[in-house]
């Protein structure tokens, strides 16, 4: 075969290879990606000023964020994002001073707050419903 034909059809199979229209036709996947301290919405409401920064840790787990420069603040998020678009953030940020809680803020505790009201039906349906028998072992404790 011809040689310039030869790298005149590599050339032309080089350029359309190089086109952008048919790789945008198939969209990448791209993962969810969870970031952060889900925090439990019964221990955000039990925060309680005058808590130590151990009971603190305790009830929340370790901060993101233990800022070097803010020494008394610790900062907890969770953030959900799908295809690269952040879906669900949500902040909670906690003050100390002299290592005693003195406020916490941020749209965690709202979100907390929301969960425990939607639960709390569930709850008192479960609790209304007759509770069956329990079944007799299987074996004797007292022979």
């Amino acid at each position: 075969m011809n040689k310039p034909l030869l790298l005149a059809l590599a050339g032309l199979f080089a350029v359309a290879g190089c086109s952008a229209e048919r790789v945008s036709n198939f969209p990448s996947y791209k993962l969810t990606v969870i970031q952060g301290n889900e925090l439990d919405p019964r221990a955000v409401v039990s925060l309680q000023p005058g808590m130590s920064r151990d009971q603190v840790q305790l009830l929340l787990g370790t901060p993101l964020l233990r800022d070097p420069f803010h020494a008394n603040r610790w900062d907890y998020t969770f953030n959900i994002a799908r295809n690269g678009v952040v879906e669900d953030l949500r902040v909670l940020t906690v003050y100390f001073d002299n290592d005693q809680l003195v406020r916490a803020e941020g749209n965690a505790i709202e979100h907390a707050i929301q969960q425990l009201e939607a639960a709390r039906p569930q709850a008192e349906q479960q609790a209304a419903a007759p509770q069956p028998a329990a079944p007799a072992p299987l074996w004797n404790v007292n022979p």
